[in-house]
């Protein structure tokens, strides 16, 4: 049944359907979720194992190697990353995506709780953790004092009641975390020399400690007509009580040892905004919770205790704001979308001169939007950056079907004596199955994406995806059902009203179609040409999955050469950041951020200005620093341009894998060498920091015999004295508080103090500790990094004026004659990893989609060769990307390669609308080539009004510097990609696809006179048989 009847047969029915759609789409887009990125579970898993004051060496041997072990028995890991610092070990595990997370991590717990008895009695705490987009802060708030020099460590109490909580309070908030402060904890700090004057044993201190801080349950006892529960209860209530504890026999206590007091936990980092010490605070939502509207929840909570002057000379600072970008970006899109729209609107006007017409078929726009956004908040989607994406690139194409049906009907209207029912209905049946298959080819190439396999690219694609295939399926909907019911209800104008210079254009253009029709083989020659010219732009254009953007922050990292302490790395930092401040008005630097971190190294974050007066981009300012960064004694200064959250941007990663780290760091040095004499990498270096000083211990096993001890409660006496034993907590009104038990300034004891720790035997007398043990100053590496059960080593550089596939290309040339030894590789790191998988899933993404579109447009013409007609068209576009990248300088992204694979699904409508006309008229009587000439004139107004909506539509975003989500990569290389691919292909195919379709045509009817020559011969053969057998 025609479509366009029913609906003009049914019109109230047809309004009210659609008002219908419009209704629960209003209704389903205020409900729909508002998010910075979709809600994504990332494949990994990490295992972190925190065991504090031990060296690297230990803890890969005792914890890190065991764990591994444990864990290789997990099915479907792909590879295994671990890093081994001082104080904790922490190991990541990479699986395939899509897989039950939840399900590994159980695994994962499991795997570790089986050798937890192989590790160190004294580990507290195995966390397993998952990765979410979900767990992302959605706003990060720095607070700092106005006075410099003040010390915010001991204010977590203040900053807990006063700003954690009331920001917790706050309606979709999961949780908010304080960083640079901590807790109080209890403190029992022994006093060695007392210790061993009053011949106190530390490993029954320890026991003590533990035993007498407890409380338990007692079970029931009835008493009577009563039944009272049994609560024994030994536990500390005061620090009093924990000091008159008799630790001795001769009735010693502990306060005549130790030193008992709250303090606030040992950090080992610290934070620095603007010159002053800073408290980092994260604010996380809850799953579901809309992002904009807890983001401005919480910074009117922040200016309100900013206001309320209780923070005293604190001030809270936005660092940075989620929910500020996807409003940049959802208004900058919103600004970008409208423009779009009105310069779509004044081709069609210029094309129709009717405006009846010209806001009929602008509908399509807010009506298939509307039914879309119904359709992401139904298909459990959020509006997100991805979706926002997908719902923009839509937007230049939705009217693309209506133009069509409008078109033909208005050219059944001119016809003398048309019935305007009639018409509508004609004009709309006759083109039907045109804007269906065009259609059908633009949403198709999706196929691959919302179907296949689950990775990281095609997650990314999906929510682009599902949004163009809403929309346009919607704006098919309205062309065939909507725009006729209308058009036979609006009263065409008296006379219609033609440009005379577009008809002049049009017969001129009919006049050169037969021309290239009469000359087929200089056509074709020409096309020929034009494609082998499309080398040049083909390699010149840079090619890059995941370029650096322009994010207005910049990183400086630090390569240490060893590690420092606290006090050794402030001084350091911070002359850098005098270096920065002098240079702020000249770098239109908004604000500086540090971080120093004992054993985890430190970086800084220049947050570039990005108001209307800046005009320097982190690229110019990133070449203008480095030149006169401060050289400093303890490392080497990196600069390299990062996110705006803190994250580091990928750079160049070599990993050595093998088994001895000797050797791997002899190779390094080789390798190292060879990568600096590279064009185009700067700041090459070791990562995972560089050797440092330990003092190891051997215990003299014979003479702690003698002494009547052994060798593990030595080790015992000196881990719990330097490295601290945690103890049962203490139990005050405001809760559990952690209690520690270690030696007065642990921290800050030299060798020679060590030595003297005085070591108690079992008669009661006491050996100093050098009497039992030897101690030898070595050198031992800062950090272990292993992958996949091996040591590796990674080597860094970043990219100054180079891609990361020229950069791929060259290392592997320069390493080439690189020999290892047996049982050692090299390989790239994530970054190139994650471009090699993108290309080769998006070429996979292109060659279904182009098998797919065939096998639509075979579908449509009943032909196998016709379809290879159209297909040329995708051809042309691909050389129009390059010839528009080429001249806008723009560098071939996975932005541009999403471009390229819409592109390729929009480009054959015009083929299709083209093709289809044609065939009609041969249907009707009409000869192939004068076919081909009226068709391309008749059907060069909708082309054009289609190609021009679609390319006004997204020309804001063509010369906009929009970013996704406001900070992320820019929109433009996707818009300047259909633009650019679309406006090409059109102009070249107007020219030769007709020349095309009639060298196909002859090749057909060829195939066809050979076919049926061998056929006649064959008959005539057996004709020729069955005669002489019948003789």
């Amino acid at each position: 049944m025609n479509v366009a009847r029913l609906a003009m047969r049914r019109p109230v029915t047809t309004v009210m359907f659609f008002l219908s759609l419009v209704v629960i789409g209003l209704i389903a887009s205020q409900k729909l979720p508002l998010e910075y990125f979709p809600e994504l579970d990332a494949p990994f898993i990490a295992v972190n194992i925190p065991y504090q004051g031990s060296a690297p060496k230990e803890i890969e041997r005792e914890i890190t190697r065991p764990v591994e072990e444990a864990l290789s028995t997990v099915p479907g890991i792909k590879q295994m990353f671990s890093e081994t610092r001082a104080d904790s070990a922490q190991i990541f595990m990479l699986f395939d995506w899509g897989i039950d997370l939840a399900i590994k991590a159980a695994e994962v717990r499991e795997r570790v709780e089986n050798v937890r008895s192989e590790m160190p009695s004294d580990v507290r705490r195995i966390n397993v953790f998952k990765f979410s987009t979900a767990d992302d802060p959605i706003l990060r708030v720095r607070l700092s004092s106005s006075e410099e020099g003040t010390d915010l460590r001991g204010q977590y109490n203040k900053l807990e009641r006063l700003v954690k909580r009331p920001l917790e309070r706050i309606g979709g908030v999961a949780r908010v975390d304080l960083s640079g402060v901590a807790p109080e904890e209890v403190h029992i700090d022994l006093r060695p020399e007392r210790i061993a004057s009053h011949s106190v044993d530390i490993n029954r201190l320890a026991q003590l400690l533990q035993s007498e801080n407890f409380s338990m349950s007692g079970g029931l006892i009835d008493d009577g007509s009563m039944r009272l529960r049994v609560q024994p209860e030994g536990e500390f209530r005061s620090l009093e009580q924990i000091g008159d504890l008799i630790v001795t026999d001769a009735g010693v206590r502990l306060r005549d040892v130790a030193e008992i007091r709250f303090q606030p936990q040992e950090l080992n980092y610290r934070r620095i905004l603007d010159g002053k010490y800073a408290v980092g605070i994260d604010v996380f939502k809850e799953r579901g919770a809309n992002l904009v509207e807890t983001g401005r929840a919480v910074r009117d909570e922040v200016n309100r205790i900013n206001a309320s002057g209780d923070l005293g000379d604190l001030h809270l600072i936005l660092f940075g704001d989620r929910a500020d970008g996807v409003k940049s970006s959802l208004r900058e899109l919103l600004n970008s979308g409208l423009l779009g729209m009105a310069l779509s609107l004044f081709v069609l006007y210029a094309f129709l001169r009717h405006w009846p017409s010209t806001l009929m078929v602008s509908l399509a726009v807010p009506i298939s939007m509307t039914i879309t956004l119904g359709g992401m908040y139904f298909a459990g989607l959020s509006l997100n950056i991805l979706s926002m994406m997908g719902l923009l690139l839509a937007v230049g194409m939705l009217v693309d079907n209506a133009v069509v049906v409008v078109e033909s009907i208005f050219q059944e209207r001119e016809r003398p004596g048309a019935n305007p029912t009639e018409a509508a209905a004609s004009g709309a049946n006759a083109v039907t199955l045109a804007v269906t298959a065009g259609t059908a080819t633009t949403v198709i190439v999706f196929v691959p994406i919302i179907f296949g396999g689950a990775t990281d690219v095609s997650i990314f694609l999906f929510h682009v995806a599902v949004p163009v295939t809403i929309s346009m399926l919607s704006s098919w909907l309205v062309a065939v059902t909507l725009i006729p019911m209308l058009a036979a209800r609006i009263k065409p104008p008296k006379r219609r009203i033609k440009a005379e210079r577009f008809e002049r254009v049009r017969e001129a253009y009919g006049r050169f179609l037969i021309w290239t029709l009469q000359h087929r083989w200089k056509t074709a020659f020409s096309i020929l040409g034009m494609l082998l010219l499309t080398a040049v732009p083909m390699n010149l254009v840079k090619k890059d999955m995941f370029p650096a953007d322009d994010s207005r922050v910049i990183r400086l990292g630090y390569d240490l050469q060893g590690t420092y302490r606290l006090n050794e790395l402030e001084p350091a930092i911070r002359k850098v950041i005098d270096y920065l401040e002098a240079h702020r008005e000249e770098w239109e630097i908004k604000s500086i951020y540090s971080y120093f971190s004992e054993g985890n190294g430190m970086a800084t974050w220049i947050q570039l200005r990005d108001d209307a007066d800046a005009s320097l981009s982190s690229t110019e300012v990133t070449e203008m620093m480095r030149p006169g960064l401060p050289k400093l004694a303890i490392g080497k200064v990196q600069v390299q341009e990062g996110n705006n959250d803190g994250s580091n941007s990928e750079g160049v990663r070599l990993a050595l894998v093998g088994d001895s780290t000797e050797v791997l760091e002899e190779l390094s040095r080789s390798v190292v060498k060879v990568l600096e004499g590279i064009d185009g990498l700067v700041e090459v270096g070791v990562t995972g920091g560089n050797a440092e000083r330990e003092v190891q211990l051997k215990v003299d096993r014979d003479r702690v015999a003698a002494m009547g001890m052994d060798a593990q409660s030595v080790a015992d006496v000196v881990a719990t004295g330097m490295r601290g034993l945690p103890l049962t907590e203490y139990r005050s009104k405001d809760g559990e508080v952690p209690m520690w038990l270690r030696f007065k300034d642990s921290e800050s004891i030299s060798m020679d103090q060590l030595g003297q720790i005085q070591m108690t035997r079992p008669d009661g007398t006491s050996v100093p500790l050098s009497a039992l043990v030897s101690m030898d100053v070595t050198q031992g590496p800062a950090a272990i990094e292993r992958q996949d059960r091996q040591v590796s080593l990674t080597i860094q550089a970043n990219l100054d004026g180079i891609t990361m596939p020229q950069a791929r290309e060259r290392i592997e040339k320069a390493l080439e004659p690189l020999a290892l030894p047996a049982g050692y590789r090299w390989g790239f790191g994530r970054g190139f990893d994650r471009d090699a998988e993108a290309q080769t899933e998006m070429l996979f993404n292109f060659l279904v989609a182009i098998v797919l579109i065939y096998m639509v447009m075979a579908a449509l013409f009943e032909s196998q060769l016709y379809p290879l007609t159209i297909l040329t068209s995708i051809v042309f576009s691909i050389c129009g990307v390059f010839w528009a990248f080429l001249f806008t300088g723009t560098t071939f992204s996975l932005t541009a390669t999403i471009g390229v694979l819409i592109l390729i699904g929009v480009v054959v409508n015009n083929g299709i609308v083209l093709i289809e006309h044609v065939n009609n008229l041969r249907r009707g009587g009409m000869l192939r080539d004068e076919a081909l000439a009226v068709g391309g004139r008749e059907r060069l107004r909708p082309i054009l009004m289609t190609v021009g909506t679609t390319v006004l539509g997204l020309l804001p975003l063509c010369i906009s510097q929009v970013q996704i989500g406001g900070d992320g990569p820019p929109y433009y290389p996707m818009a300047r990609a259909i633009a650019g691919g679309l406006l090409f292909s059109t102009a070249v195919s107007l020219i030769v696809l007709p020349t095309i379709y009639a060298m196909m045509d002859d090749l057909s009817n060829w195939t066809k006179r050979v076919m049926g020559a061998a056929s006649d011969n064959l008959m005539r053969g057996r004709e020729r048989a069955t005669i002489a057998d019948v003789q």
